[in-house]
């Protein structure tokens, strides 16, 4: 995720290569994920879902889920008994790895702008999500700034997997953007991983989050209505 002055840019960060255990043959197919540190200190998941195709041409996609819920074709998917390899072209991403009988993954590099970070994928989905209670529903609000009025909106909704915040700005992006929250007492926070978030007090009967938008330095005022 890279940041701009008022614009909220998607990508996948990359990683650098560490190979060192002894091969074992493993099949590449099926689900994938692994944690990446990127720059900032921030943590990011990644998955990859990979399945056999016509004539026996490797297929799938990947998906960064802290950070939008879309998924990213892969291409050159390459798999032999200890290595994969695949690209990411609508991100620029590339991921190479071994097989670590050790780490029961393929440890490797997801690599992006230049950027090299390690990467570890192993067998299965991500841990859920955390349940945050008591802030279900759709909020919006109206961010004043120097260049003019944003509308703000999230969407948060918990079900078996956890609870999932999505945050939008439509007068900039229909793009929607994980967000991350939690509810403390009257607190409640959310946060955009590589951008900002905000930190604020909900009324006592739940409809109203009044506090500070942080982005880039600089705090605004924000209030979060929630839908009735």
């Amino acid at each position: 995720m890279v940041q701009r002055p008022q614009r909220f840019v998607l990508g996948l960060l990359g990683g650098a290569a560490l190979f060192a255990s002894p091969a074992v043959a493993e099949d590449a197919t099926g689900h994938w994920f692994g944690k990446l540190k990127a720059p900032g200190d921030i943590e990011l998941t990644i998955v990859a879902h990979i399945r056999p195709g016509p004539d026996g041409v490797l297929q799938g996609y990947a998906e960064s889920p802290d950070q939008a819920p879309v998924q990213i074709p892969m291409a050159e998917i390459k798999a032999t008994p200890d290595t994969l390899a695949f690209a990411t072209p609508s991100v620029g991403a590339t991921f190479q790895g071994k097989w670590n009988a050790s780490a029961q993954g393929w440890v490797g590099a997801l690599i992006q702008n230049g950027q090299t970070l390690p990467l570890t994928l192993v067998r299965g989905a991500p841990p859920p999500r955390a349940v945050v209670q008591g802030l279900d529903g759709d909020w919006s609000g109206v961010l004043e700034t120097g260049q003019g009025d944003l509308r703000l909106k999230l969407h948060v909704k918990t079900d078996a997997d956890g609870t999932t915040a999505l945050f939008q700005s439509p007068d900039q992006s229909p793009m929607q953007i994980v967000a991350v929250v939690t509810h403390v007492g009257d607190a409640v926070t959310f946060e955009l991983a590589g951008i900002g978030g905000f930190e604020g007090k909900l009324s006592a009967d739940g409809g109203l989050a009044e506090g500070n938008w942080r982005q880039g330095g600089f705090s605004l005022p924000l209030t979060l209505k929630r839908d009735r």
